[in-house]
């Protein structure tokens, strides 16, 4: 039994590591080329995601598609909740220098770039971070604690893997919901839909709070 804990938990680390690592290597890299691109790291992280998705640290079951309902009824709930929890956390944690600068760095100023935002959220940010956090992660954990406890865990861990205390309480919220998710229907299926439909919701008012276009389209005279 201590044994496996062990392993569990080894495996646990080596998947962060790796996924840190490949964050940091990929951000480096496009500050040292000039590019700049934002979307470098979590394209970085998908590679990594993938790679471990087809070791032994990702249970095959997890890989199956199931439980698409549940991940569409789940998602209003899920983001609901975040959006009032980050409300709340603001008022506590407001946003530092650095976490203002990503949020504009998130915002598409046009229809173009938005819906550029959206492919990237929808078919690499939640994909590459469900494998690592539900699939892993949370996978582990769940071998090894009570599953509520596991959830609790799991979730804290994402919300400080994003290195911001601002968005630590909504993160954290967020991933209550995923690992419940994964819980009740044994795939990541649902837990890559509702962290899709919460980014987008995120990126899209971003988009009408900020983009002239909106501006001009959107509002009722």
């Amino acid at each position: 039994m201590e044994h496996e804990i062990s392993r569990e938990i080894r495996d646990i680390l080596v998947a962060l590591a790796l996924a840190l690592a490949a964050l940091y290597a990929a951000g480096s890299a496009a500050a040292y080329t000039g590019l700049g691109n934002i979307w470098a790291p979590q394209l970085a992280l998908l590679a990594v995601a993938l790679i471990l998705s087809r070791t032994r640290m990702l249970d095959p079951v997890l890989r199956e598609l199931r439980g698409v309902l549940t991940g569409f009824i789940l998602a209003p709930f899920a983001t609901f909740s975040a959006i009032i929890a980050s409300l709340f956390w603001s008022t506590l944690f407001p946003q530092t220098p650095a976490a203002r600068q990503l949020t504009l760095a998130l915002t598409p100023s046009t229809p173009a770039e938005y819906l550029l935002y959206i492919s990237l959220t929808l078919f690499v940010v939640a994909p590459a971070e469900e494998i690592i956090f539900r699939g892993i992660v949370h996978g582990k954990l769940s071998k090894i604690m009570k599953r509520g406890f596991a959830d609790v865990v799991s979730s804290m861990v994402f919300a400080l893997a994003h290195l911001d205390l601002s968005r630590l309480g909504p993160t954290f919220v967020l991933g209550l919901f995923l690992a419940h998710s994964v819980d009740r229907t044994r795939s990541l299926t649902p837990a890559i839909i509702i962290h899709a439909i919460n980014n987008t919701v995120y990126i899209t008012l971003l988009f009408l709070s900020s983009s002239t276009f909106a501006a001009e389209n959107l509002i009722l005279s």
